[in-house]
């Protein structure tokens, strides 16, 4: 019990946040000076990456549930943590079911088709 007072803790959060945006500054610079497929293998495609986001996302579902976010007086704040569980839980289902392409469209054309 005492384990799952402190995942749903906004001071576990506030590590998560932390941990999270340095994640993505490395992830940056990593970017910046050897390209896209660097910072994706050693950064995005990895299992810490996505353990910190699961992490995210089970900790600001026990703060709705912990804190009773679901009360008609905290609404804003209900909506405030869905939003960023929403936003998550796309960027978990645009990783495992969709797909990178590129489409070439010229001026005043259209084009239906896609390259992957």
């Amino acid at each position: 019990m005492k384990y799952l007072k402190f995942l749903f803790s906004p001071a576990f959060m506030g590590i998560l946040f932390i941990l999270f945006a340095l994640s993505m500054a490395v992830a940056t610079f990593i970017e910046n000076d050897f390209g896209s497929a660097a910072a994706y293998g050693m950064v995005y495609d990895t299992k810490w990456f996505e353990l910190i986001l699961l992490l995210l996302v089970a900790n600001l579902t026990g703060q709705i549930f912990e804190y009773k976010l679901y009360r008609k007086e905290k609404l804003t704040v209900l909506f405030f943590h869905l939003a960023f569980v929403i936003m998550i839980i796309g960027a978990g289902i645009t990783r495992y079911f969709g797909y990178e392409g590129s489409i070439h469209i010229r001026e005043g054309n259209e084009e239906n088709r896609s390259f992957s």
